[in-house]
Protein backbone atom coordinates (compact mmCIF):
# COMPACT_ATOMS: atom_id res chain seq x y z
CA UNK A 1 0.00 0.00 0.00
CA UNK A 2 1.17 3.40 -0.64
CA UNK A 3 1.05 6.45 1.81
CA UNK A 4 -3.10 6.54 1.26
CA UNK A 5 -5.36 4.53 -0.32
CA UNK A 6 -8.88 5.19 -1.23
CA UNK A 7 -11.63 3.42 -1.04
CA UNK A 8 -15.20 4.35 -2.44
CA UNK A 9 -17.72 2.17 -1.17
CA UNK A 10 -19.67 0.83 -4.08
CA UNK A 11 -23.05 1.05 -2.60
CA UNK A 12 -26.12 3.15 -3.58
CA UNK A 13 -27.08 5.01 -0.23
CA UNK A 14 -30.75 5.92 -1.71
CA UNK A 15 -32.76 4.28 0.90
CA UNK A 16 -34.21 7.52 3.53
CA UNK A 17 -32.35 5.95 6.37
CA UNK A 18 -29.15 5.88 4.37
CA UNK A 19 -27.44 9.32 6.39
CA UNK A 20 -28.69 7.61 9.41
CA UNK A 21 -26.73 4.21 8.62
CA UNK A 22 -23.74 5.60 7.17
CA UNK A 23 -23.13 8.31 9.90
CA UNK A 24 -23.73 6.01 12.94
CA UNK A 25 -21.26 3.69 10.84
CA UNK A 26 -18.72 6.16 10.61
CA UNK A 27 -18.76 7.15 14.69
CA UNK A 28 -19.47 3.41 16.18
CA UNK A 29 -16.39 3.15 17.91
CA UNK A 30 -17.39 5.80 20.21
CA UNK A 31 -14.37 7.67 20.68
CA UNK A 32 -15.62 11.29 20.43
CA UNK A 33 -12.15 12.76 20.33
CA UNK A 34 -12.02 11.55 16.97
CA UNK A 35 -14.98 11.89 15.36
CA UNK A 36 -14.89 15.62 13.75
CA UNK A 37 -17.29 17.77 11.28
CA UNK A 38 -17.55 20.82 8.70
CA UNK A 39 -20.57 22.62 8.12
CA UNK A 40 -21.76 20.50 10.89
CA UNK A 41 -21.85 20.84 15.20
CA UNK A 42 -20.88 17.41 15.82
CA UNK A 43 -21.87 17.67 19.31
CA UNK A 44 -23.53 14.33 19.07
CA UNK A 45 -24.53 11.31 16.09
CA UNK A 46 -28.10 12.93 16.16
CA UNK A 47 -27.27 16.37 15.72
CA UNK A 48 -25.26 15.65 13.00
CA UNK A 49 -27.65 13.49 11.20
CA UNK A 50 -30.56 16.08 11.42
CA UNK A 51 -28.28 19.08 10.27
CA UNK A 52 -27.80 16.68 6.89
CA UNK A 53 -31.39 15.83 6.98
CA UNK A 54 -32.10 19.83 7.53
CA UNK A 55 -29.83 20.98 4.16
CA UNK A 56 -31.78 18.32 2.27
CA UNK A 57 -35.53 19.18 3.54
CA UNK A 58 -34.41 23.12 2.73
CA UNK A 59 -33.26 22.62 -0.49
CA UNK A 60 -36.74 19.97 -1.71
CA UNK A 61 -33.95 17.31 -2.76
CA UNK A 62 -34.24 14.41 -0.28
CA UNK A 63 -34.65 11.40 -3.51
CA UNK A 64 -31.43 9.85 -5.27
CA UNK A 65 -28.22 9.40 -3.03
CA UNK A 66 -28.55 10.34 0.04
CA UNK A 67 -25.05 10.51 1.52
CA UNK A 68 -21.20 10.02 -0.74
CA UNK A 69 -19.20 7.65 1.83
CA UNK A 70 -15.57 7.57 1.19
CA UNK A 71 -12.37 6.04 3.26
CA UNK A 72 -8.66 7.02 3.76
CA UNK A 73 -6.70 4.29 4.91
CA UNK A 74 -2.78 4.34 6.45
CA UNK A 75 -0.45 2.27 7.66
CA UNK A 76 -0.56 2.79 11.50
CA UNK A 77 3.31 3.69 11.66
CA UNK A 78 2.91 7.15 9.69
CA UNK A 79 0.41 8.43 11.62
CA UNK A 80 -1.04 8.60 15.05
CA UNK A 81 -4.68 8.69 15.82
CA UNK A 82 -4.51 12.23 16.42
CA UNK A 83 -2.79 13.17 13.37
CA UNK A 84 -5.44 11.40 11.26
CA UNK A 85 -7.80 13.95 12.63
CA UNK A 86 -6.21 16.82 11.31
CA UNK A 87 -5.43 14.96 7.81
CA UNK A 88 -9.10 14.47 8.40
CA UNK A 89 -9.71 18.34 8.58
CA UNK A 90 -7.20 18.97 5.35
CA UNK A 91 -9.01 16.23 3.66
CA UNK A 92 -12.50 17.72 4.14
CA UNK A 93 -11.47 21.23 3.02
CA UNK A 94 -11.93 18.86 -0.99
CA UNK A 95 -15.62 19.58 0.09
CA UNK A 96 -16.12 21.44 2.87
CA UNK A 97 -16.73 25.47 1.36
CA UNK A 98 -20.04 23.84 0.26
CA UNK A 99 -20.45 20.66 1.98
CA UNK A 100 -21.46 18.90 5.37
CA UNK A 101 -18.75 16.53 6.00
CA UNK A 102 -18.85 14.05 8.89
CA UNK A 103 -15.59 12.05 9.77
CA UNK A 104 -14.29 9.57 12.33
CA UNK A 105 -10.55 8.12 12.44
CA UNK A 106 -11.27 4.30 13.36
CA UNK A 107 -7.90 2.56 14.51
CA UNK A 108 -9.39 -0.89 15.33
CA UNK A 109 -7.73 -2.54 12.31
CA UNK A 110 -4.65 -2.82 11.31
CA UNK A 111 -4.58 0.56 9.26
CA UNK A 112 -5.89 3.60 10.41
CA UNK A 113 -8.65 5.04 8.04
CA UNK A 114 -11.01 7.94 8.30
CA UNK A 115 -14.29 7.31 7.22
CA UNK A 116 -16.12 10.77 5.65
CA UNK A 117 -19.49 10.85 5.22
CA UNK A 118 -20.45 14.46 2.39
CA UNK A 119 -24.05 15.01 1.97
CA UNK A 120 -24.71 15.26 -1.61
CA UNK A 121 -26.65 18.52 -1.06
CA UNK A 122 -24.88 21.74 -0.60
CA UNK A 123 -25.60 23.83 2.10
CA UNK A 124 -24.59 26.95 0.60
CA UNK A 125 -26.69 26.77 -2.58
CA UNK A 126 -28.97 23.48 -2.42
CA UNK A 127 -26.45 21.90 -5.71
CA UNK A 128 -26.53 18.23 -5.67
CA UNK A 129 -23.73 15.54 -6.46
CA UNK A 130 -23.70 12.36 -5.80
CA UNK A 131 -20.18 11.38 -7.53
CA UNK A 132 -16.66 12.46 -7.33
CA UNK A 133 -13.93 11.29 -9.91
CA UNK A 134 -11.73 8.82 -7.74
CA UNK A 135 -8.65 10.43 -9.47
CA UNK A 136 -9.24 13.99 -8.95
CA UNK A 137 -9.64 12.94 -5.17
CA UNK A 138 -6.35 11.11 -4.75
CA UNK A 139 -4.90 14.19 -7.06
CA UNK A 140 -6.21 16.47 -4.16
CA UNK A 141 -5.12 13.97 -1.22
CA UNK A 142 -1.42 12.47 -1.98
CA UNK A 143 0.24 15.73 -1.60
CA UNK A 144 -1.37 16.46 1.65
CA UNK A 145 -0.71 12.93 3.04
CA UNK A 146 2.89 13.12 1.76
CA UNK A 147 3.65 16.89 2.85
CA UNK A 148 2.64 15.73 6.48
CA UNK A 149 4.78 12.61 5.99
CA UNK A 150 7.75 15.23 5.43
CA UNK A 151 7.12 17.38 8.09
CA UNK A 152 7.14 14.67 10.71
CA UNK A 153 10.34 13.38 9.22
CA UNK A 154 11.53 16.87 8.79
CA UNK A 155 10.57 17.49 13.02
CA UNK A 156 11.85 14.25 14.04
CA UNK A 157 15.21 14.59 12.39
CA UNK A 158 15.63 18.40 13.39
CA UNK A 159 15.07 17.14 17.11
CA UNK A 160 17.51 14.18 16.42
CA UNK A 161 19.95 16.64 14.58
CA UNK A 162 19.61 18.86 18.01
CA UNK A 163 20.45 15.82 20.25
CA UNK A 164 23.34 14.46 19.35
Amino acid sequence: MGAVKIIIPQKKYENDDAVDKVINYICRLGKPELIRGVGVYPFTVEDMIREFYIVKRFYKKEDGKQIFHIVFSFEKYLFTAKECVWLGYKIAEYWGNERQVVFAVHDDTDHLHIHMGINTVAYTNGNYKAFYPLEEIKNYVEPIVQNSIYAKWFKAKMYLDCNI
